[in-house]
């Protein structure tokens, strides 16, 4: 699929392998919203560099910057991925996925579980039987479910484990309530399940780490101090980095974290 619309000039990069700037990704979202993606129900999920092929790279072929994206709908419940071409303004690829699997979370839906199980009324009932009553000292932690069964095709689901504190600043993990986790479809936006067994006591024991718990830091260690007094060992020019006998550019994504790319070393220099 390509899509054409009009478009501003590519923002120019340093070097092919540079992740993709506040900018690009502005204009590939722009350009997925003018094209599949306008619905409002689409969310954007990722959007990355999408690296060009080591032998261009190695013979100097001038390539086209292109965006990777990740995308669910959430009223349709399916996912995407697209690949955009930043110089073009155009999709080039468009691809959904199978209704068996999902993006990953982001950081609001992860908040939007947490509330909506605060609010159900079966959790609250639940936990009422428990004999815990304030909400606002009851902690909800998404996860992911991993493998749910066929019948959780097209759901995108979170399971929330529950946690509860003596007071506000009090640490929830010291007091897990077992046997108890709610599961959330974000794309339906409801509890559809409620896994609520025996009820075990919650342990009294607290964690707090907070000098107003554990009182205030130790005085007896001397201090340390570093200092390079003739200035850094290493030079740092955009995204690449030169330090001694290495040399190598940093990136990063969404999946792997921070990537090194190009990681050479002057032997015997």
């Amino acid at each position: 699929m390509t899509i054409d619309i009009e478009t501003s000039a590519a923002v120019g990069v340093a070097h092919p392998l540079d992740p993709l700037s506040r900018e690009e990704i502005s204009r590939a979202v722009a350009v997925l919203k003018e094209g599949p993606a306008a619905a409002e129900s689409f969310r954007f999920i990722s959007v990355e560099l999408r690296e060009p092929a080591k032998e261009d790279l190695r013979n100097g072929v001038q390539v086209a910057r292109e965006a990777d994206a990740v995308l669910v709908d959430r009223a349709a419940a399916r996912s995407y991925e697209a690949v955009v071409n930043l110089e073009t303004g155009t999709v080039d690829r468009w691809t959904q996925l199978a209704a068996n699997v999902q993006p990953p979370f982001m950081l609001d839906e992860f908040a939007e579980c947490e509330e909506a199980c605060r609010k159900d009324p079966k959790v609250i009932e639940a936990l009422a039987k428990r004999g815990l009553t304030d909400l606002d000292l009851v902690c909800f932690e998404p996860w992911s479910v991993g493998y749910f069964g066929e019948d959780a095709e097209g759901r995108r689901l979170m399971r929330a484990l529950v946690f509860v504190r003596d007071e506000p600043d009090d640490s929830p993990y010291a007091h897990p309530i077992e046997n108890f986790i709610v599961f959330y479809d974000l794309n339906a936006g409801e509890v559809v399940r409620l896994e609520d067994d025996q009820a075990i006591p919650v342990p009294s024991a607290r964690g707090n780490y907070l000098p107003k718990y554990v009182g205030p830091a130790r005085t007896d260690l001397k201090p340390i101090e570093i200092t390079q007094p003739e200035g850094a060992s290493f030079q740092v020019t955009g995204n690449h980095v030169q330090w001694a006998d290495w040399s190598f550019r940093v990136g990063f994504t969404p999946r792997e974290g921070l990537v090194l790319h190009q990681l050479k070393f002057r032997d015997q220099g």
